[in-house]
């Protein structure tokens, strides 16, 4: 029997299915991880700023460099001046979810952010916070997310995680 150095059939199918596989985790990555934050709503009350979004990233450092990337251009674009100014501010960055919807004010309603800013009717959102930044001293800023809390003490500070 004669040995052939060629390849079978059989490693060229698995060579195949692994290509496919491999072309397909790629798109999916793209697609999926790459597409760009869309900010759905915003909503200022005083010197706080409420941003709900989608496609936000999923880790820690994905979600404070997209808003040390972007702080500036949502101060200018959405009207909020207090962003990267000395005093105390805190900016909630939310998933958009289902948006907005009516709901009265009810003890029971603990999951839900109620803007009394907005015009009566569909001015509550369900409470689904990606990121909250908080500036305070001045200088220090503060990160919290559900994975973790991270802290900045002075402008252009390293941004170190916060041990529980």
């Amino acid at each position: 029997m004669i040995k052939s150095k060629g390849k079978t059939n059989k490693q060229r199918f698995k060579q195949r299915v692994l290509t496919a596989v491999a072309f397909t985790t790629a798109v999916v990555f793209l697609v999926f991880f790459l597409r760009p934050v869309k900010i759905v709503s915003v909503v200022r009350e005083w010197n706080d700023g409420y941003f709900f979004v989608a496609n936000f990233p999923i880790t820690d450092k994905g979600r404070i460099t997209w808003w040390l990337d972007n702080k500036e251009l949502l101060k200018e674009k959405y009207d909020m001046p207090f962003i990267g100014s000395d005093n105390q501010w805190t900016v909630l960055i939310g998933e958009a979810g289902d948006g907005f919807q009516f709901l009265q004010h009810r003890a029971s309603d603990n999951d839900l952010r109620c803007f009394d800013s907005l015009k009566p009717g569909a001015n509550c959102i369900e409470k689904k916070w990606l990121l909250w930044i908080s500036h305070y001293n001045q200088t220090d800023t503060s990160y919290s997310t559900n994975d973790g809390r991270y802290i900045q003490l002075g402008d252009n500070a390293e941004i170190r995680r916060v041990d529980d």
